[in-house]
């Protein structure tokens, strides 16, 4: 397949009119019409029927109202409702409304980006404030059988509308909802991915400009067949892993999007009888588990003995990784275990957030050390890393940067998921 798309960019190269290419500099989808639509359905499934008809054979769904009614719908379209009620929460805004990746970030409060969103061209991305986590309801295909477990963050989406994202796959199992604006969603396949050509650093986006696609950088997108969504107030669109997806957002825009790890249904983790299982409970009433990405991590490279080794997770990352680091990443996790750990060790929860707080302190040393220094005062550093597996009194990473970690581990996986285990005698 490669060598078919080197001799279509050798052909475009020598003996086509880039103009006469289907889609050439025009916006993302140009090249072709999308295909029928990805499943619809108005009505929210029970978290069984979600993950053996969606979830679990990597579907996307838009189920429509999903989360009409909730606080979030009617409450957070007015901004002075927000600035009242969370005004004083920080938040984190990317400068410029379309994406790139390597943009400008500010900090600052809800209230003061409620003064400035209308005329910059800023945009809110951030972990959801827990002043909003109560009246954020998660609906009840997610409410039983492991999903709450394994939610890893919950981020909110904030803009007057004109954002477009990069092309991009998650790392993890994604349900977006809307609560005001539009979103249009282009969705291809996981298949998909190699044509489109090789990731930028492997970090899980493309470098295309989703405004002008270079057909003649990128043969293998006219190739690509693509699905397009409306997402509407009140809907929720599931976007399963490795889908590679873009965003555009029209008008007041808010939304919120919930990732989660793999993991095997455990239907004994719900009532009898379906129907009990809520409509939503608050997101206030979960706890976020960005360690449980760590199990998910290992599980897919364990070995049917049980162990991860090293060497198997070295082969799954960029040059810049080698043995020397990807061994220190064991002893930080497992001291002592010499490139070999035991996944069932992951499986206690307690041991799974402490180690994963020492390897936070690993990824991305030189952006902690400028956090660190951020963070000095008159008398010394105001917090700091002081564990024993740790040179030097270092700031904690953000789960950003973890996130970043992982991304690149997960898109050179082959794709084909392997179920967390639920216990230590299923390894």
């Amino acid at each position: 397949m490669r060598f078919l798309i080197l001799l279509q960019f050798i052909s475009i190269s020598i003996g086509t009119n880039q103009d006469d290419l289907p889609g050439h500099m025009q916006p993302i989808g140009s090249h072709r019409p999308p295909e029928e639509s990805i499943l619809v359905i108005n009505s929210v499934p029970d978290p069984l029927e979600f993950y053996e008809k969606y979830m679990g054979t990597h579907t996307p769904v838009l189920m429509k109202g999903a989360i009409a009614g909730t606080p979030a719908v009617t409450k957070w379209i007015n901004d002075e409702y927000l600035s009242d009620s969370f005004g004083e929460e920080p938040v984190d805004l990317e400068v410029g409304k379309k994406e790139n990746r390597t943009g400008d970030t500010d900090e600052t409060t809800m209230a003061e980006f409620l003064k400035r969103y209308k005329s910059e061209d800023i945009y809110l991305v951030n972990d959801m404030p827990m002043g909003m986590q109560q009246e954020w309801m998660v609906p009840r295909c997610l409410l039983c059988g492991g999903y709450t477990e394994y939610f890893n963050f919950c981020y909110i989406w904030f803009s007057s509308g004109g954002t477009k994202s990069v092309l991009h796959t998650d790392a993890y199992q994604n349900l977006h909802c809307l609560t005001s604006g539009i979103k249009e969603f282009v969705l291809i396949p996981p298949e998909y991915i190699e044509i489109i050509g090789p990731e930028h650093g492997l970090q899980g986006y493309y470098d295309i400009d989703v405004e002008k696609v270079n057909m003649t950088s990128h043969p293998g997108m006219m190739e690509v067949p693509w699905y397009y969504v409306r997402v509407e107030p009140g809907d929720c669109l599931f976007i399963p892993f490795n889908w590679i997806h873009h965003v555009a957002s029209h008008g007041r825009n808010l939304g919120v999007n919930i990732w989660w790890s793999w993991f095997e249904f455990q239907r004994k983790k719900c009532p009898e009888d379906l129907s009990e299982v809520p409509p939503f409970m608050p997101l206030a009433q979960f706890k976020l588990r960005p360690e449980k990405q760590i199990l998910a991590m290992f599980t897919d490279i364990a070995r049917d003995d049980g162990y991860a080794y090293a060497e198997d997770l070295l082969a799954t990352l960029p040059p810049e990784y080698d043995k020397e680091t990807m061994l220190h990443v064991f002893d930080l996790l497992d001291p002592g275990c010499n490139g070999k750990l035991l996944v069932s060790k992951l499986l206690d929860d307690e041991f799974l957030e402490e180690r994963y707080q020492v390897l936070r302190a690993f990824i991305e040393p030189s952006d902690i050390e400028d956090q660190y220094e951020d963070d000095m005062d008159d008398d010394g550093p105001i917090s700091y890393n002081n564990n024993d597996d740790w040179d030097g009194d270092i700031q904690v990473p953000s789960e950003a940067e973890v996130n970043k970690f992982v991304k690149r581990y997960s898109r050179e996986v082959d794709g084909e998921d392997r179920d967390v285990p639920t216990s230590h005698n299923e390894l």
